[in-house]
């Protein structure tokens, strides 16, 4: 009987032990989710703060557009239209101030007092340091005694004489309206500027209005030095975040966002710490009873404590792994499980014969739906689109929602072609849900792991199936795997980017110029300039492959703009020597076709370096003209009467017809090399080049056939109207300064026409 009691004691004690220690485990877990949780609440609010404090700063801002545009078509010296343009806007406008001041006379005009006065303190100071419009710090108006914040805006009187409006509001009206309040009112809120001046305060009963600065409140004593620091150096970039202080023997939570439209205004919000602790303290309080009631009970009581404590658990393991829409994992819960799962494969554990094989899945053009149906339609498509994934994934692999309409798998394969099948047959199946009228279309990456041998954990194989993803979507394939060449051209492409401004400030850009001869070869008329790339350690890098990727990036504008004016200044200097010249084209980008400055940049870099009309040639690819015939017909002729010449290249390369030549107002056709390139019908090319050049003579323009590269190519032009040849037959691209030499002597290297 002792020795059953000695034994019951003992595992009382262990089971009051392992309860214990339990407890203390699970209340800080639970103090530190529900903490963390608390704060981004606040933080979430003070953003909303700061929201709303904008955009009455951007309505304020907005009136004075009005007021600009008003006073801007008045003369600065009719004093009493301008009072009367003032008084009508404060009119309905109770307690506002509006001020214009006439910067070349210093008169002011106010609303709350209707005379014309001159320039005080703080529109002197504003005057000297405003830019073009903004936010005001809080001032003292002179004439009300009032402290006041508002906004400004620069402009023009009809005159030409500069001038500045201001509305601004009594503080305490602004103060009132930025009132935040958190947690049953025990939270309040200030604004701070970028030295941490406090320029608005929250009307709250604990709000300390005894400082000026938010520094004076953190610098305490207690408060650790690098810890404030930190803090000063994240409201001066504009961050967003939390952080932790002492105050007078109280612990403090500083949840801080930037006011956005403001010259480095901060909105901060503050709480004590033991009110956001509160609802964690009392859970925390609950577990510590119930462990005692365990401890004392046993038995029951203690089978009762084991299944609360395991619902509480399971409901904090739900929220934080498990996506809440679609019951998917989250994408912690999934790096977790990948990681686990990679490493039991590593050790000869699970998955298929193959590997893992990882997916990632984006849903084309998923924010239509939202749209369109509406976002209750939204998440049932993702609703239903996850429990295919689920199904697919069955019990040895595992998917996840990384975000909207972005979703994870990792899934066993015995063979490539199985996992290869598994996406083809998700895409499939994603058909059959239809939403925004259309069957739901995916972009799919697949990275395996045979294919990526170097992955150490889910997240990079998870990488590597993104960068296939990315390839479906640039392709418009709806699935792409993963290879090494994918990688290799993806890093390629990062460290042409990374590169390519201190290539063209280094010069290794430069141009070659292909000469384009008459059909009989004896004269150069002309020449077509070529960028090109030269990598120091590597050699010439070929224009297919960097011109794409700076036509995707913009750089494409720059490099053009270069090759212009290098081209421009080789024309200069052959004039000034009095050699002779001809017409040199250069290739103009799409991209340069949306920029409204694109044509006086080329006529200023032309006007700058003297060249005359028609000596500079702009060729435009057939595929640009055709996406907006009306509009590019406009533009070319605005070309023409900038004094440029203008060419349409790559014809016959598209879609186009015959018939669109009669719109367009073009100098030159550049006939695309297909033409000479024998088809399934023998002699038709030709015929079609016959007759495209034929019109084009007809239409006055001159016609250049590209790409020509042997005698029986230029046997069969000698036999047309064409004017001009450009190919190998006659000259590769050449450095100019050889193009020149070509062009004085006048006659080519009948060496280079070759069978």
């Amino acid at each position: 009987m002792a020795s059953r009691k000695k034994l019951i004691s003992i595992l009382v004690a262990l089971v009051a032990v392992v309860v214990v220690a339990g407890t203390a485990l699970f209340a800080r877990f639970v103090q530190d989710s529900l903490w963390e949780k608390s704060v981004m609440d606040v933080l979430e609010a003070t953003a909303q703060g700061e929201h709303a404090l904008n955009t009455y700063f951007e309505k304020d801002l907005d009136t004075l557009d009005l007021l600009a545009a008003e006073l801007s078509a008045q003369s600065h010296n009719d004093r009493a239209r301008l009072a009367d343009k003032l008084a009508l806007f404060g009119m309905d406008d109770i307690g506002t101030v509006y001020v214009c001041v006439d910067l070349a006379t210093g008169e002011v005009y106010r609303t709350d007092d209707g005379r014309v006065g001159t320039l005080g303190a703080e529109e002197i100071a504003l005057a000297d340091t405003a830019s073009e419009r903004g936010v005001t710090d809080p001032f003292l108006d002179e004439r009300t005694g009032n402290n006041m914040v508002g906004v400004y805006e620069r402009f023009s009187f009809a005159d030409g004489t500069p001038g500045l409006v201001r509305k601004a509001r009594p503080l305490v009206d602004m103060e009132e309206r930025f009132s935040l309040s958190f947690y049953n009112d025990t939270g309040f809120s200030y604004v701070v500027n970028g030295d941490g001046d406090v320029v608005m305060r929250s009307q709250h009963r604990d709000s300390n209005r005894t400082f000026s600065n938010i520094f004076d409140i953190v610098g305490f004593e207690g408060n650790d030095e690098a810890d404030v620091e930190s803090f000063r150096a994240a409201l001066e970039q504009g961050a967003r975040g939390v952080a932790l202080f002492s105050y007078r023997g109280d612990e403090y939570v500083f949840c801080y966002t930037p006011l956005a439209g403001t010259d480095g205004w901060d909105v901060i919000s503050i709480i004590p710490n033991d009110v956001v602790m509160e609802q964690a303290n009392a859970i925390i309080n609950a577990t510590l009873l119930l462990c005692l009631v365990i401890v004392v009970g046993l038995g029951v009581v203690l089978a009762v404590y084991w299944r609360s404590s395991r619902a509480h658990r399971l409901e904090i393991e739900r929220m934080a792994f498990y996506d809440g829409l679609t019951g998917l994992y989250s994408a912690d819960k999934f790096r977790l499980e990948g990681d686990a799962r990679l490493a039991g494969l590593a050790r000869g554990e699970g998955g298929g014969a193959g590997g893992l094989a990882a997916v990632c899945i984006d849903i084309d053009n998923f924010k239509l739906i939202n749209d369109v149906d509406g976002y209750a339609r939204g998440d049932e498509v993702l609703r239903e689109f996850a429990a295919i994934l689920r199904e697919e994934a069955g019990s040895s692999g595992i998917a996840a929602r990384l975000s909207a309409d972005y979703f994870l798998l990792l899934i066993p394969y015995e063979r490539h072609e199985d996992a290869l099948d598994t996406c083809a047959r998700i895409a499939e199946r994603a058909r059959g849900i239809v939403a925004n009228g259309k069957p739901l279309s995916l972009h799919i990456g697949l990275c395996c792991t045979q294919d990526a041998p170097d992955a150490r954990d889910v997240n990079e194989l998870m990488d590597r199936a993104r960068i296939a993803q990315h390839e479906s979507r640039k392709r418009g394939a709806k699935l792409r795997a993963y290879s090494k060449p994918m990688r290799d051209a993806l890093l390629r492409r990062a460290d042409l980017e990374r590169s390519m401004e201190g290539a063209l400030r280094q010069g290794e850009f430069f141009h070659l110029v292909q000469p384009k001869y008459d059909v009989a070869g004896t004269r150069v008329l002309g020449g077509e300039a070529l960028v090109r790339w030269s990598r120091p350690g590597e050699g010439i890098v070929g224009p297919d492959e960097f011109i794409p990727l700076f036509e995707q990036n913009g750089f494409i504008l720059r490099l053009d703009e270069f090759v212009f004016e290098s081209v421009c200044r080789g024309l200069r200097a052959r004039l000034d020597a009095g050699l002779p010249v001809v017409p040199l084209s250069v290739n103009v980008s799409r991209l340069h076709l949306h920029r409204p400055d694109f044509l006086p940049t080329y006529v200023r870099i032309k006007d700058a370096h003297g060249i005359p009309d028609g000596l500079c040639e702009l060729e435009l690819t057939e595929s640009i003209v055709i996406e907006n015939l009306h509009g590019m017909s406009d533009i070319m002729e605005g070309m023409r009467r900038a004094g440029f010449r203008c060419a349409i290249d790559d014809f016959g390369s598209g879609q186009s017809s015959l018939n669109v030549l009669k719109d367009l107002p073009a100098d030159v056709l550049k006939l695309d090399r297909d033409f000479l390139l024998e088809g399934s019908m023998p002699g038709t090319e030709e015929t079609v080049a016959r007759a495209v050049i034929t019109m084009a003579k007809e239409l006055r323009m001159e016609t250049v056939m590209e790409g020509v590269e042997t005698p029986k190519q230029l046997a069969f032009l000698r036999t047309t109207e064409c004017d001009m040849v450009q190919g190998f037959v006659f000259s590769r691209p050449v450095p100019p300064e050889e193009f020149y030499r070509l062009l004085d002597a006048g006659v080519p290297d009948e060496g280079r026409l070759q069978d």
